[in-house]
């Protein structure tokens, strides 16, 4: 007989899509060299650019890691908690994220394991001294997509095993600058998984801390791209060597990445979207409705679990007490609205007493035979205006 346990599935096909909080807390996994207070494979815990100093990751001995720090904490503010997992150089991305045979886990767990399930997100970031011996395929490094894949599995499972959903941004590292060369990400099916393409400097890595940064800070249902929520802190933006602003970005976007634009009237550079690297019909396209669901998987676990091998009082068939069937649709919603829709997160109208979720028990479920509850769990999410059109003309008629 299996181990009682809570089961929650993510549904997909439904949408037809063609403030400092725990759902910003990161991991940063990242090439590094060791210092005296500061191991590698080993988790660190930090808050603030006084603390990287404590842990001796100064810019000198550890360049690409020190800025990204720097740029995280200039964009979401200091105070943020973050966890760090510094790798050896000899190792590649994917590696990262593939269990070993050994071990049975994956190097990314340990950062996984020491927060707690409390992570949302993972972030990677290479080095940039052998790209001299960089494989380029698909005008990519040929490891990205590789690790896309092996992030995707990784986070799938760890969510099944650990109730932990987690999204990861990748680097799009060692980016040739030709676009025609990219493959197209809207062809894949890793829903959790984003690359971001674009550096605060010429070069072949991307501003890892600077989108790190911006999710942190940000609720799980709005758009990094949001213009109402200004520009970002960076000053610079360079997609491969060429400035953002004279880079085709549309082209970018169009391939399903990430990267840094301009508009027009509007001082500094903002994010172009949040795709992941998925199909647009997927639900779990955007990160804005992958945050808002993984929000919405931990509130339910964390409301159902008290449910588990629960005594409960059933009918004369076998089936559930309605009152029972209520309690439970009750608690759930309840929670999903303190902690959601209460704060802005989920689509609502107060005025029809719609608060964007929906909760059904089948009471007709025989729980004697089955020992099994089943649970429906709806949360609606927000549109976006990804495109706006206006027709503007002159009115010359009489009032």
């Amino acid at each position: 007989m299996n181990l009682p346990k809570i089961t929650i599935d993510f549904d997909n096909g439904v949408l037809g899509a063609v403030a400092a909080n725990s759902d910003g807390v990161f991991g940063l996994v990242a090439h590094a060299e060791a210092t005296e207070f500061f191991e590698l494979n080993k988790p660190y815990m930090v808050k603030s650019m006084k603390q990287v100093a404590q842990l001796g990751i100064v810019s000198s001995t550890n360049q690409n890691l020190y800025k990204t720090l720097s740029e995280f904490y200039k964009e979401s503010g200091e105070g943020r908690e973050l966890w760090l997992l510094g790798m050896p150089k000899s190792t590649k991305t994917s590696n990262w994220f593939s269990v070993d045979e050994v071990t049975g886990k994956a190097p990314v767990e340990k950062l996984l394991d020491a927060a707690n399930g409390k992570l949302t997100g993972i972030f990677t970031k290479c080095s940039s001294d052998d790209n001299e011996n960089l494989t380029i395929v698909n005008g990519l490094d040929e490891d990205v997509l590789l690790t896309a894949t092996n992030a995707q599995s990784l986070a799938e499972s760890y969510t099944k095993s650990k109730y932990a959903p987690f999204f990861v941004v990748l680097e799009g590292y060692g980016f040739t600058g030709s676009v025609i060369e990219l493959p197209n990400l809207f062809e894949y099916s890793n829903n959790r998984v984003s690359i971001l393409l674009g550096d605060t400097e010429k070069g072949k890595g991307s501003a890892i801390g600077i989108v790190a940064g911006r999710l942190a800070k940000n609720q799980v249902h709005q758009n990094i791209g949001k213009v109402r929520d200004g520009a970002l802190s960076n000053l610079h933006a360079y997609i491969a060597n060429e400035p953002a602003e004279t880079f085709d970005v549309e082209a970018l976007n169009e391939k399903g990445f990430i990267s840094f634009r301009t508009h027009v009237g509007k001082s500094g550079y903002y994010f172009t979207d949040d795709h992941t690297a998925s199909p647009v019909s997927d639900d779990y396209h955007y990160l804005t409705n992958r945050r808002v669901i993984d929000k919405a998987y931990r509130i339910t676990y964390q409301t159902l679990i008290n449910y588990l091998l629960d005594d409960i009082d059933l009918e004369i068939d076998g089936t559930i007490n309605p009152i029972y069937a209520k309690c439970i649709e009750g608690d759930l919603e309840n929670a999903l609205v303190s902690l959601m829709t209460n704060y802005g997160e989920l689509s609502s109208n107060i005025e029809n007493r719609d608060n964007g979720v929906k909760i059904f028990v089948d009471p007709s479920q025989n729980v004697v035979a089955t020992s099994r509850i089943n649970v429906v769990a709806r949360v609606r999410p927000h549109g976006y205006n990804r495109f706006v059109d206006v027709l503007l003309g002159f009115d010359i008629t009489k009032k």
